[in-house]
Formats: C-alpha cells, structure tokens, sequence
C-alpha cells in the first residue's frame, strides 16, 4: 500500500492536470494567417489553444501532446486583419480563455489601415517608474487595439536572468499588453548578462529562450535567418529589428558595416522599397548625451559614424533606441555622423520645424516624398523602467526636444501616409510629440467633359479646408468652366491644389462606322452614335488621295440622344470613279454652334468595271486557285474578259517585290510564280487596262 501511494506521488508533477500556470499567455510572430502563443507551466504537461470569433465560439482547437513546461503552439491557416478569442491550457484543465483573451492577426503586406505600436525602452527594471510608465500607456490606448509592442532591449535588469525576466517583466506586463498585443523585442547589454563578453560571442542567454522572433520572413521581410535581428511587416509598415550588442560568428557589431548582419539589412531594405513607412529599432543610439554618452561610448560612436548613413541612404524613416534612460528626439535630418560640436542645424536639419503640428509656432509636420527618401528621425525613449542623469554637454545639439525627469513611452499610430510619434509620460501627459508626412502638397491637373464630375481627394490625413468650403478629405465637382479647386489643413502647413480644366463633349460619341461597295460601285456607309449632345448633322464627305475631301451628302442628326441611332448614306456617285487605288470617306460632325469634329478616314476599293459590246456593264477581276495551295499548284485566273495582257507584280508581307512582269492572263489556270517561294502570306497585284487588281494568297 504504501509503495502505490508513494508511486502516486511520484507521478503527480507530470500528470497534465496538475499544472499550475507560471508565465504567460503571451503573443509571439504574428502574421496574416499564423501566431504564436507562449506559456510556462511549473510541471510538465501536454499543450491546447482553443480559438474562434468570440468567447463563446472558441470552435477550432489545436494541441501538442508532449509534456513540457515551455508551452508554445502556433495557429495557422487564419484569416488577415481579423480579431480571434482565445483560451489556453492542456487537455484536461483550461488557465484562462474571457473576453480579455484575444488577438488580431496582421493585415496583408501593403494594406492601409490604422495602426498603433507602442514602445519600450529599458523596461524591465521591476520599479514604480515601469508601472506608471505602464498604466498611461494603456490608458491612452482605452479601448483601441494596440497592433504590436516593440521592446528596445534591456528588457529584464540587471542580468538577462529567467527570473528578471519573470519578476521584472512577465509579472508586469502579463495582463495590460502581453497576451493581446505581439511582442517584437530586441537585445540590450542587460539581457546580454550585464555586458559579458562570452554572451556576446555565443548569445547563450534566457532572451533567446524566451522570445520566438520571425527570423524566416514568415512575417515579411527578407529572411535572416537568426532571431538576434529580423524584419517585420505591419500593413504598410515594414519594422527592423536589430541587435545592436551582440557579435556575429563571434566576430562582427552591427556597426561593422562588412558583417552579416548589415549585408543582411541591406537586402532587406533593398527588396522593401515598396513599403510606405520603415522604422529600425535597437538598443544603442547614435546620439545621446543623458546617461549614456555618444561621445564617449564606443558602441554609440561606431554606429553613429560607421552604421547610420546606411540606413539614412535606404529611406529609414524613423530610428528608435534605448539605452540612455531619458527622452531625446531629432529634428527630420540627415548627414550628421561626427561630434556633437559638430552639428549644425541649418545644414544638417533637413527641416527646421518642431514638427509637433499642434498650432504652436513653426510646428508644422514633416514632409517626405517617396522618390526623395530625405531625411530620418531619431529618438531615444529608454526610460520606460527608470530614469538617468544627463552627460556633460546634456542635451545633445541635434536633439529638438530632450527630458530626463519623466518617465515614458512612445505610441506610433500610423494612417496611410502619416505618421505620428507620442511620448506619454508616466504622470499621463505628452510631453513631445512628432508628425511625419509622405507625398503631400499635391499639384494635379486633370480634363474633364462638360457635365461630367470628378472625385477630388486631399493627399494628407488631417482636417481638410476646401476653397468651397467643405470640409470632408474627398470632394465631388462637376464645373462648367475650367476651375481651380485648393484644400489645405487646419494648421495650414499642407496645401493641395487641383485645377480642372473642361471641355464641351463631342457633340457625337461615334461607336461604329463601316463601308461596302456593291458590284456596280455604289459605296454605302453605315454608321452608329451612342450619344448626341447639341447636334445637328453628318456631312458626308470623300476622297480620291486620301487628303482633299469634297462633300457627298448630308444626314441630319437627332440633336440630343442617350441611345444608340443607326444612320446610313449611299454614294450614287461613286460608280463614275475611275481609280484603279482606294477612295476615302470621313463623316464630319457638326454641332448646333456650327463646331464640328471628323470621325476616322475609311477606305474601300472599287470593283474593276470594263464595258463590252453590251452597255451592260461587265466586272474584271482575277482568281487565285487554290488558295491555300503550295507554291507548285497556284494558279491564276482571268475573270469577266477572255483575255487581256496584264502587269503582274508579286509582293510578300513586308512590301518586298518578288516578281514584276508582264503576263497574257485568260480563262485558264496558268502558273505565275517564280521559283524559291516559300510558306507565307504573299499580295499579287495585277493591272489591266490602267485598273488595278490586288490579290491575297497563302502559301504552305
């Protein structure tokens, strides 16, 4: 008895039911059809996610039998851009599945929406500055889904530790962010064990136990193949990770420009040209003077002179860093790689605005274009966890705007093609805040009909003032006379103008238009209108060389007409044409003003007419037979005459005279091509009597 209670014992920890929930759930790689969901367990047991479109249609279940403590299933075959319900546990027992057990999937690469990305820098420090930090965050966001929440490294101080990162982050986060919004991390020294130089070279650490980065590029971008870096896309948001501490192949820093890790950005950034915003993201920055110095540190001063000028030439847009535990933020700049003393506004300030666009003097946002990719942002927000005392020399001359007595982090919510960076601060206020525009201050002309309209829509998203008074981004006009249509914003930093310049419709909308030609020569014209506005009539006119037309005839037209009206016209007098080439016809359209347009030019040849002894008029004309045939069985044959001497020329084509000479053609099927001919489509033209013939043939 006592041997099976014992034995009982024993087994409990493994028996899944037992389970107890230790860390987690938390959101990992998240892409259009897939996402990973990460816990831990204190014994070992088997793994289950139940999901579906609400909580109470938890309808699709995936598990994983092995019993383990590090629980993490990833879901496919989901739908893009689409909010699923969740819960998680094993086979036997279910931890957690509410209403607050959710998340969304990534829209399609490219797609224009809506999107907020939160940020944190240096973190994980456990203290009441991280969970203020923490709380505001959430608070601004209220009832708004939180798209992905970038971590800047340092996440768990002051180690690295499994159980930093429990105490410090896990048990911080776990609730208001981890297990609704994906987590998107990057390494700092702390998480690199405080700076140890082994961790450096093998990356033996918990951070890269802990996190499941998209490292294959199931999650856009250009695969990397090793989860220290890796790139994302958000919709039309293409994000960098990079690892800014550790060493690749236990040789190259991000700032060795030769290494793996920037040959790989720039093939990421090379095949990411499409994407309407890039932002990078590390743990080191390149300018700083709060309680990390880039004038003195040697990381900071190795990206900045060697690594930043890279991404600046790629179109990077904005670059965010941790590290120095305060709040720094750029003016839009490029160009600037050398000592703080060295900075120069007018030259390296791409714009002089503090790009706060809040109506505040010079605040105007910042405008980039697509082709141009001028200009980058840079901002350090590593005081998420705690604050630092600034440097000598504080603050940083490229630096607009620099705190480092508040605490914070940063939202982005991105619209389309503009960009808006917040700092929230652990006391609820935004102390600084940024905008950036794309492809703005549009200049367009465009043509329209007469009574047409046109819809106008404002390149920015903003508050729209159009010189018409209305206020909405999209504007329906339908002038009567050229007219210039201008909307600015509320802050008057952005203009667009339109000018529509418009012209009376054709007084015809001519679908058709054909002619043939009887045996005796009487040319008929056919032709039909869609519409008629204002009109009055055809005049149909001909030609004998294709340019001097004279008038034949006058149809009148229906004035105004929204249906199809079939017309038709015969030319009596074209039989008393003697041209052995093409005649041309052309209507001319004319309006109630007396304004007209010319339909096409058609051309049709006339039938060759001889007269005999009877005034009855005889055709002449010539027979290919066969057609098709090889080039040993073609014939050629006189018809309507008994015979006549004729002028035979043979062409391919391409134009090419084959042959050209004299023949006697009669009743009978005589050859008439030369030797060598080949399969083609070949053209004989044959004159009798000054009237010209032309034939079509095939040769196989």
């Amino acid at each position: 008895m006592k041997k099976t209670i014992l034995l009982f014992i024993l087994l409990l920890p493994v028996l899944p039911g037992y389970a107890q929930l230790i860390r987690g759930p938390y959101l990992q790689a998240a892409t259009p059809t897939s996402i990973v969901i990460r816990w831990r367990t204190d014994v070992a047991a088997n793994s289950k996610v139940s999901y579906g479109s609400s909580a109470t249609n938890l309808n699709q279940t995936i598990e994983d039998n092995s019993l383990v403590t590090e629980h993490e299933l990833k879901l496919t075959g989901l739908s893009p851009k689409t909010r699923y319900s969740y819960s998680f546990g094993s086979t036997t027992m279910t931890f957690a599945g509410d209403e607050n057990n959710y998340f969304e999937t990534t829209p399609m690469s490219g797609t224009i929406g809506k999107y907020r990305f939160g940020v944190l820098g240096d973190c994980g420090t456990n203290s009441a500055v991280q969970g203020n930090v923490r709380d505001q965050l959430s608070a601004y966001l209220g009832n708004n889904y939180m798209n992905a929440l970038l971590l800047l490294g340092d996440n768990a101080y002051s180690f690295g530790t499994d159980a930093e990162y429990q105490s410090n982050f896990f048990n911080h986060y776990k609730d208001s962010f981890l297990k609704k919004f994906p987590t998107y991390p990057t390494p700092g020294n702390h998480d690199y064990n405080n700076d140890t130089f082994d961790r450096q070279n093998d990356h033996n650490i918990p951070y890269y136990d802990i996190f499941t980065m998209p490292a294959h590029g199931e999650a856009g971008g250009v695969p990397s193949g090793t989860e220290s870096y890796y790139s994302f896309d958000y919709g039309n948001v293409h994000f960098l990770s990079l690892d800014s501490y550790g060493r690749e192949d236990q040789a190259t820093r991000l700032y060795d420009t030769l290494g793996k890790q920037v040959q790989w950005l720039k093939a990421d950034l090379a095949a990411n040209t499409n994407k309407g915003w890039v932002v990078a993201y590390w743990h080191h920055p390149p300018y700083s003077q709060g309680s990390r110095n880039s004038e003195t540190d040697p990381e900071m001063t190795a990206i900045r002179e060697n690594f930043i000028r890279i991404l600046e030439r790629l179109g990077v847009d904005l670059i965010l860093c941790g590290h120095s535990h305060v709040y720094e933020r750029t003016k839009l700049m490029k160009g600037h790689y050398d000592k703080a003393n060295t900075f120069n506004a007018a030259v390296h300030n791409i714009s002089q605005s503090s790009g706060k666009y809040d109506g505040s003097d010079n605040s105007c946002p910042y405008i980039k274009t697509s082709s141009a990719l001028r200009g980058t942002v840079y901002v350090v927000t590593g005081s998420a966890g705690q604050l630092g005392a600034p440097s000598a020399g504080w603050p940083h001359n490229a630096m607009y705007y620099a705190d480092y007595e508040h605490g914070g982090s940063m939202i982005l919510e991105v619209e389309g093609n503009r960009l808006d960076a917040k700092w929230i601060n652990a006391d609820g206020q935004i102390r600084d805040k940024f905008t950036i525009e794309k492809d703005v201050n549009l200049e367009k002309t465009m043509t329209i009909e007469k009574g047409k309209s046109v819809d106008l829509k404002a390149s920015f998203i903003g508050q729209y003032l159009w010189n018409t008074g209305a206020t909405s981004q999209t504007l329906t006009v339908a002038p009567d006379t050229d007219t210039e249509y201008k909307v600015k914003d509320s802050q008057n930093c952005i203009s667009d103008v339109f000018r529509i310049n418009v012209t009376n419709p054709l007084p015809v909308k001519l679908i058709a238009f054909e002619t043939s030609v009887s045996v005796t020569n009487v040319v008929s014209l056919k032709w039909v209108t869609e519409t008629e506005y204002n009109f009055s009539h055809f005049l149909i006119e001909r030609s004998v060389n294709g340019r001097d037309f004279i008038e034949v005839g006058r149809i009148n037209g229906k004035q105004n007409s929204s249906q199809k009206v079939t017309y038709e016209f015969k030319d009596e007098k074209s039989q008393d044409i003697t041209s052995k080439d093409s005649i041309y016809y052309r209507l001319k359209m004319v309006d109630l003003s007396g304004k007209f347009e010319y339909s096409r030019i058609n051309a049709i040849r006339l039938n060759l007419i001889v007269l005999g002894t009877d005034p009855v008029k005889q055709v002449i004309d010539i027979e290919i037979i066969p057609n098709p045939s090889t080039p040993e069985d073609v014939r050629i044959r006189l018809i309507g005459k008994e015979k006549s001497t004729a002028n035979l020329v043979l062409t391919n084509v391409s134009g090419q005279i084959l042959s050209d000479k004299t023949i006697e053609l009669n009743k009978d099927l005589i050859p008439f091509l030369p030797s060598g001919i080949t399969a083609g489509i070949y053209f004989v033209k044959v004159v009798i009597d000054g009237k010209a013939i032309t034939k079509k043939f095939l040769v196989y």
